[in-house]
């Protein structure tokens, strides 16, 4: 197993999961919803359209795969279920982060 190139697919998926929480989040701080946004609805649905972008990306781009170039060899669908968790998770950890600055 290539270990560096697993911390580097990793890595991309870190980048990523910023990008994703910057798009959620300026798509949830539009005016009209900054009053709802702290309501469970709202909260459901960032997740949701977070699952979903994390699952199409990591299925369509090849780059997004966490096992891809590391020798270890899983079934494509499998390699993009855990891929897209892990992003999903990563892009939950920055919306956390982000929110902890927000918040001062």
């Amino acid at each position: 197993m290539k270990f560096e190139m697993l911390i580097q697919n990793v890595f991309v998926l870190f980048v990523i999961s910023v990008i994703m929480e910057s798009c959620v989040m300026a798509i949830f701080s539009l005016t009209a919803l900054k009053d709802t946004y702290e309501t469970r609805p709202v909260q459901i649905a960032r997740d949701t359209i977070i699952v979903l972008l994390a699952v199409a990306l990591c299925y369509k781009v090849d780059i997004f795969s966490l096992f891809k170039g590391t020798g270890i060899h899983l079934h494509k669908y499998l390699d993009t279920a855990i891929s897209a968790l892990l992003l999903v998770r990563l892009t939950n950890l920055v919306g956390d982060f982000f929110n902890k600055l927000r918040r001062g």
